[in-house]
């Protein structure tokens, strides 16, 4: 930089914050020189494409400058300075973006604006090849009733194709190519889509290269991984096993343990042999049925009691609460009806004292040499 130049900046003084500095490539000065065109302006964000440029200044305008093509018919076509993008005036632009051959920008009120090459749809407009003045891009999404408008972020652009990022951290794309991340093979892609490949992530940032794109996404929290076992518990062998076979290896997780077979079928026949619950309560129904038949009814007769079935699993906590209840209101009672399988009290204590008679006279006729007669 020379001496004028320098001094020039020194000058400058407190206005050199957001001063642009430039230089061009091939037989052209390689040093960085003051853009002219601008003035005073303080420039808040830069953004180049193949042979354009868009800058944003403080108080929310925007400038373009280089070949517009969009603005004079070819892509040839050449601005000597920065160029005012009118359709800006009386809003507040936030952000610009640019492409290969295309521009954007974001407003605070999160409206998109896309104009230049449109031959690809990157500037999402029907049916023109070229967008000469900045024209706000539709977003809304589909699956809401009413279809609900997105408000962007941020805007990032490739040579044909256009991604923005949403205040609700979604990525929406359109122009052409795989690059857009979409779930179609039918380009152009005019209207706005969701990129459903990020659905679930927070993106913070986008960026697009001319025939690909990137997006910057929030760390997911660590979880808490499970350490899986390398052997088996029972028998100590690894459950993952890797065999050379030729050219290639077998990968194995069918590991059989027979230990562990022999101690399950083990615990099967403990359980099969120990009587559970239900097999108790029914042989306790069973014993109490076979030794009252036979039994003698109030009136002295003699009454034969058929064993009913045996209650079914299914209702063996039915039946034990029932003939709990009806048992504690037969006690009460003193009596149990007749057509109860169990026999009553007092029948069962007068058949007792007559066996017992019977027994004491047989006893008697043998001491005293008699042999007892049988009274029918």
């Amino acid at each position: 930089m020379d001496n004028q130049e320098q001094s020039s900046l020194e000058e400058d003084g407190d206005n050199r914050r957001g001063l642009v500095l430039f230089w061009r490539g091939y037989s052209n000065t390689i040093t960085p020189e003051r853009l002219p065109g601008l003035g005073t302006k303080v420039v808040l964000q830069a953004a180049l494409g193949v042979n354009h440029g868009v800058f944003l200044v403080e108080g929310g305008e925007v400038y373009s400058i280089g070949h517009l093509s969009s603005k004079n018919g070819s892509k040839n076509a050449h601005k000597p300075g920065p160029v005012l993008e009118k359709n800006f005036i009386g809003q507040r632009v936030a952000s610009v973006a640019a492409g290969s051959f295309h521009s954007g920008a974001v407003t605070v009120d999160g409206i998109a604006y896309m104009w230049g090459e449109n031959s690809a749809g990157q500037c999402a407009v029907a049916s023109k090849s070229q967008v000469s003045e900045p024209t706000p891009v539709n977003i809304s999404d589909p699956e809401t009733s009413p279809p609900q408008l997105i408000r962007v972020l941020q805007l990032a652009c490739g040579e044909q194709h256009t991604l923005a990022l949403s205040v609700r951290r979604e990525v929406w794309a359109w122009g052409s190519g795989c690059q857009l991340g979409l779930v179609t093979n039918v380009f152009p892609v005019i209207r706005p889509q969701k990129v459903e490949h990020l659905a679930g992530r927070i993106v913070l940032q986008v960026a697009c290269g001319a025939h690909h794109s990137l997006a910057l996404v929030q760390r997911l929290q660590p979880q808490e991984v499970k350490s899986i076992p390398e052997k088996c518990n029972q028998c100590h062998q690894l459950l993952i096993t890797m065999m050379d076979k030729e050219d290639h290896v077998i990968i194995s997780d069918n590991h059989y343990c027979p230990l562990g077979v022999a101690l399950m079928e083990t615990k099967s026949k403990r359980d099969t042999q120990s009587p559970n619950h239900t097999s108790l309560a029914s042989e306790e129904v069973h014993l109490s049925k076979s030794t009252v038949a036979g039994a003698v009814d109030t009136n002295g007769q003699t009454e034969e009691h058929v064993p009913d079935a045996a209650p079914s699993e299914a209702g063996d906590t039915t039946g034990n609460e029932q003939l709990n209840s009806q048992r504690a209101s037969e006690t009460v009672n003193g009596t149990r009806p007749r057509n109860s399988p169990y026999p009553d009290e007092e029948a069962v204590k007068e058949y007792f004292k007559k066996l017992s008679d019977q027994s004491h006279g047989e006893n008697n006729c043998r001491n005293s040499g008699f042999a007892p007669v049988q009274v029918s």
